[in-house]
């Protein structure tokens, strides 16, 4: 889901950022590149040492046909490797790969109002295990999608924007299938391999921007084709499950004197009506009371309801035109609604809920090679903790140090 989220910030500020730039370009064809390499040690408090990279790519072209009318394409590669993750995301070991490709036709409409239809398509590749195939990975997810967005043009000296955009997508997971079900009715392979995460969603987005300032409103509404609801017996019911998530963000970009500072916060409100039933051993059976934090089935209504806030601080500190001394600090904290924390035992603790919170300060040297290109030489610290103290399927609480080196390159 938060891949969701953050895809759709991205391409919404990239398409921000290329409709002031070529605004009043007269090219007939304008094009876009952005190219992000990174490569780093990391040495967690718990495990080993492990390495890992990071690409991201975006290559766009931006064709004029008449003064009122253009066209825009977007390709996307993204490949995140192994690393530390805010806890419950995934393992440090998880490595996915995505192919995302954007088309969108621009429409004039007077001086201040503009319409984009377009399509958008991805095919989203994971790995969860060493051995792995790509092809074979169970999250590996395609989606394709229409959208519908339209920018409102308030200030034109300091690219003062409002845009209001509508996304229908559909997501399939064609490799996903449920082991539990596949443990408790191995014969009953359609219900096993029925698309249970395939689902539809729809979202709303408002971002504003004026001058160095921007910010965002997003709703998200995920709609599973055939994925049923947990009820308290332990059993799925007839109710489809469904989630919904709403996202502020805020941020600015500032430059004074030698400094150069771009902060950004953002709050999410995720709701699910999914419930969870945890097992604390293989072959556990339900007791007569399922609220029971150490009975050996467990029944947790709203398990997946959460308040998060992210807030990252990036600074940089411009020694001369190439050089500069930079640092940051990143900060991600949820909270979950109604979800217990367990403790070492696996048992939940009656009136405690699950808090997470996992900050990094990161140092680092940076040189502009010139204009297009620089490279990035950091250090980072992160410190993850919380009250959930069952750690045998994700760590929660860890100390980690990471060594790295980008390469950025855009024009």
């Amino acid at each position: 889901m938060k891949k969701i989220l953050l895809s759709a910030v991205i391409t919404a500020v990239l398409a921000g950022r290329l409709c002031a730039a070529v605004a009043e370009d007269s090219k007939i064809f304008t094009p876009y590149f952005d190219m992000t390499l990174n490569e780093a040690a990391y040495m967690p408090s718990v495990g080993n040492i492990f390495s890992g990279g990071n690409i991201n790519t975006q290559v766009g072209l931006l064709s004029k046909i008449t003064p009122k009318d253009q066209l825009f394409g977007l390709y996307n590669f993204n490949y995140s490797g192994q690393g530390f993750t805010p806890q419950d995301s995934k393992q440090f070991t998880d490595r996915s790969m995505a192919h995302s490709f954007t088309f969108e036709y621009r429409r004039n409409l007077g001086e201040k109002f503009r319409i984009r239809p377009g399509v958008a398509f991805t095919h989203d590749y994971s790995r969860t295990g060493a051995n792995e195939a790509w092809k074979n990975g169970l999250y590996n997810m395609n989606t394709s999608g229409l959208q519908l967005a339209g920018d409102y043009t308030f200030d034109f000296e300091k690219n003062g924007v409002v845009s209001l955009t509508y996304l229908a997508k559909a997501v399939k997971f064609p490799n996903y299938t449920d082991l539990l079900r596949e443990f408790q009715n191995p014969s009953n392979t359609a219900n096993v391999n029925g698309g249970l995460q395939d689902q539809g969603i729809k979202q709303v987005t408002l971002r504003p921007a004026w001058g160095k300032w921007f910010g965002g409103l997003t709703y998200t509404l995920q709609d599973y084709d055939n994925q049923k609801v947990v009820e308290h017996t332990g059993a799925y019911g007839d109710t489809k499950q469904q989630d919904k998530t709403t996202m502020v963000d805020f941020g600015f970009h500032h430059t004074l004197w030698i400094f150069e500072l771009y902060p950004m916060v953002s709050y999410s409100m995720h709701s699910s009506n999914q419930n969870f039933m945890r097992y604390k051993s293989l072959g556990a059976t339900p007791t007569s009371d399922l609220l029971d934090g150490s009975a050996p089935v467990t029944f947790v209504a709203k398990n997946y309801d959460y308040k998060e806030i992210t807030l990252s601080v990036p600074l940089d500190l411009n020694i001369t035109g190439k050089w500069a001394i930079g640092g940051a600090f990143n900060m991600t904290s949820r909270t979950y609604t109604d979800r217990l924390r367990r403790d070492s035992d696996n048992n939940y603790v009656a009136g405690e809920k699950q808090k997470n919170l996992m900050s990094t300060l990161t140092g680092s040297i940076r040189k502009r090679i010139n204009d297009t290109a620089m490279w990035r030489l950091y250090y980072a610290l992160t410190v993850a903790g919380s009250n959930n103290k069952f750690e045998q399927y994700m760590p929660n609480n860890y100390t980690g140090n990471t060594l790295g080196l980008s390469y950025q390159l855009s024009y």
